[in-house]
């Protein structure tokens, strides 16, 4: 069944609408129950629901919104993706995680940063590190993605699992994603990054 198409004006204001109100949110860290509950909002919202009730039903809207906006969010929070010009705040970037864990040395390698999950290659001019990143929820992405690499990589890949601003870290599901990490021979460090306003925003 073929895309419905919106108007191009329409789409960009209800994503920027969207987000909008999302900037307000820790959407991240919502449970699955509690954006039920947003995804009601929304679809009655005028400037989002009202907007697309020519195009879709409240059903549709909902998975409109779950599949497309919301679902790259994520990537848009990290300045990647045709999303990301919508997004009100940005993540602190990853070369300061990676420069904080590693050293001065260490710098994302040109071209080489990458989304689902988000990774990158690192180098500090003599080696390379496969590096990849993400929320605590995502963990077990992130280490499938890293067991990929470990197999055939000369150097062990880093996880790093991230919390935002005050987010607490839960000590118990720190302590198992480390017997993990060190059962398949890989890096793990959990680190706090800043969500601060997208410049222009």
């Amino acid at each position: 069944m073929p895309a419905i198409a919106i108007p191009k004006e329409i789409r960009k204001a209800v994503i920027r609408e969207l987000y909008r109100q999302i900037g307000s949110l820790d959407w991240e860290g919502i449970s699955t129950r509690e954006r039920t509950v947003f995804y009601t909002r929304w679809v009655e919202d005028e400037s989002i629901g009202g907007e697309l009730a020519d195009y879709y039903t409240a059903e549709g809207m909902r998975v409109w919104l779950k599949d497309g906006p919301l679902k790259e969010y994520a990537r848009a929070l990290e300045n990647f993706g045709s999303y990301a010009e919508y997004a009100t705040k940005r993540l602190s970037p990853a070369d300061e995680f990676i420069t904080e864990l590693l050293g001065e040395e260490w710098v994302i390698r040109s071209n080489s940063l990458r989304e689902k999950p988000m990774h990158c290659v690192v180098t500090d001019g003599k080696q390379e590190r496969y590096v990849c990143w993400g929320r605590p929820r995502n963990f077990r992405d992130l280490l499938w993605a890293a067991v990929n690499k470990a197999v055939t990589a000369p150097n062990r890949p880093l996880v790093v699992v991230y919390v935002t601003d005050d987010t607490m870290i839960e000590e118990g599901q720190k302590r198992q994603h480390e017997l993990i990490a060190e059962h398949c021979s890989l890096n793990l460090a959990y680190v706090r990054r800043r969500l601060e306003a997208a410049p222009g925003k």
